[in-house]
C-alpha cells in the first residue's frame, strides 16, 4: 500500500486545505471542551492515539463492545474525504491522513475547522448548525451551549425517535462536564488552547461503560436525514 494507491496526497492537500479556510470561523473557546470530549490524549499523540487504538482492541477481543479510537485528527480527515466504510482500508488511509495533517497544521487549527464542518443532527450541520444552536455570535455562547454541540458529535440529533436520543445526549453532556472540569483543575487552563492531561478524568466506570455504547464517532457512523 503506498501513497499513491490510496490518493493520499489529493486527500492531504483538500484536509489542508479546508483547516486554512475554516478554522477562523470557530472561536478558541471550544477548543478544550472538543478534547476533553472526543480525545483527551491529544496533547500525547500526534494523529494517532495508540493507547486508544490498544484499549479498543482489548476491549473487542475480550468483551466484543466496540469502542471508538479515532482522534479529533482523524474525524476531521473522516468527514472531509467522506469516506465512513467499514474496512480495514479506510481506517489505514483514515490514520495516515491523520498523521500527515498533523504534521501540516497545528491541532488547535484542526479542531477549530472539524467543528467548522461536522454534522450535528437532523438540519443541523457545520457552523450554521452551531449558529441556530448558540446565535450567530459564537464567541457569547454559554458553557451549557458549547458542551450541547460537542456531545452531538457523538449524539448528533435525529429526525425521528428524539425520546430514546434525549436520554444518551443528557449522559453525553454529564460525561463530557466531568471530564472537562476535571482537567481543567489539573492543567489549569480554561476555555484557551489544549489542556495537559494527565490522564483519566474523574469519571465511574459505570459512566465510561454507558458513554462507551453505540460509539457513533467510530464505528457507527451518524446516518444523515
Amino acid at each position: 500500500m503506498t501513497f499513491n494507491f490510496f490518493q493520499l496526497r489529493e486527500k492531504l492537500e483538500k484536509c489542508v486545505k479546508v483547516v486554512d479556510e475554516k478554522r477562523s470561523e470557530i472561536p478558541d473557546l471550544y477548543i478544550s471542551y472538543l478534547v476533553a470530549a472526543e480525545d483527551y490524549r491529544s496533547s500525547f499523540h500526534y494523529g494517532i492515539d495508540q493507547v486508544g487504538i490498544f484499549r479498543a482492541l482489548y476491549k473487542r477481543v475480550l468483551s466484543s463492545e466496540i469502542q471508538g479510537a479515532s482522534t479529533i485528527e482523524q474525524q476531521f480527515a473522516r468527514v472531509v474525504i467522506d469516506d465512513y466504510a467499514y474496512s480495514l482500508q479506510r481506517k489505514i488511509k483514515e490514520q495516515l491522513l491523520a498523521i500527515l495533517l498533523a504534521n501540516k497544521r497545528n491541532k488547535a487549527d484542526i479542531a477549530k475547522a472539524y467543528l467548522a464542518i461536522a454534522y450535528y443532527g437532523h438540519d443541523c450541520e457545520g457552523v450554521k448548525g452551531i449558529a441556530n444552536i448558540v446565535g450567530t455570535n459564537l464567541m457569547l455562547a454559554s458553557e451549557n451551549q458549547i458542551i450541547s454541540i460537542v456531545a452531538r458529535l457523538k449524539y448528533s440529533k435525529p429526525y425521528s425517535n428524539v425520546a430514546k436520543w434525549e436520554v444518551r445526549f443528557n449522559q453525553r453532556i454529564s460525561y463530557i462536564k466531568k471530564r472537562h472540569q476535571k482537567a481543567a483543575n489539573k492543567s489549569r487552563q480554561r476555555m484557551l488552547g489544549f489542556p495537559q492531561f494527565s490522564g483519566h478524568a474523574s469519571i465511574t466506570p459505570q459512566e465510561e461503560k454507558t458513554d462507551a455504547e453505540n460509539d457513533h464517532g467510530e464505528e457507527n457512523p451518524t446516518v444523515r436525514h
